[in-house]
């Protein structure tokens, strides 16, 4: 009986610890504890023990895991695991959208990628289409998250 309970305090503080230490040994290792413990029981005390035995092993478990999901932003040693800090807007992406429409020159070849001077800035933007050579006036038409897409404007 001493060995049973062994095995399952084990087992369940293993799969525990896994939850926060990386690699899977650990919680492979605490599986097979328990497994040990509920095959030790029915071995030793048979099928009825056995079917209790597991039967317990899974509600504890699931309680545990229960306990764990509520309380684990809560408790000193996982508390720094976690990022506490707000995840705020990217400024430079609303910046980026105020200059479609706005024209400027090519400083680079642009195929498909390339530098042009828009208002004194060198900014890295995208062709929408074909290759725009050094020196052309380009306009910017549009920008999707990071990309800023120009086009060449014909020349009057």
């Amino acid at each position: 009986m001493t060995t049973i309970l062994l095995l399952s305090i084990i087992g369940i503080v293993a799969v525990l610890a896994e939850l926060v230490l990386p690699g899977g040994v650990i919680g492979i290792a605490g599986m097979l504890c328990l497994v040990g413990a509920v095959v030790m029981t029915f071995v030793s005390y048979g099928a009825g023990a056995g079917i209790i035995a597991l039967i317990l092993l899974v509600v504890l478990g699931f309680a545990t895991l229960g306990w764990w999901m509520k309380f684990f932003h809560k408790l000193p040693v996982t508390r720094k695991l976690l990022l506490h800090s707000e995840v705020g807007e990217d400024d430079g992406l609303k910046e980026r959208q105020t200059i479609v429409g706005k024209r400027g020159e090519a400083l680079t070849d642009i195929h498909p990628s390339g530098r042009v001077l828009i208002e004194g800035e060198r900014i890295d933007v995208m062709s929408e289409v074909g290759e725009i050579t050094r020196g052309a006036t380009v306009e910017v038409i549009e920008t999707r998250g990071p990309s800023i897409f120009v086009r060449e404007v014909a020349k009057e």
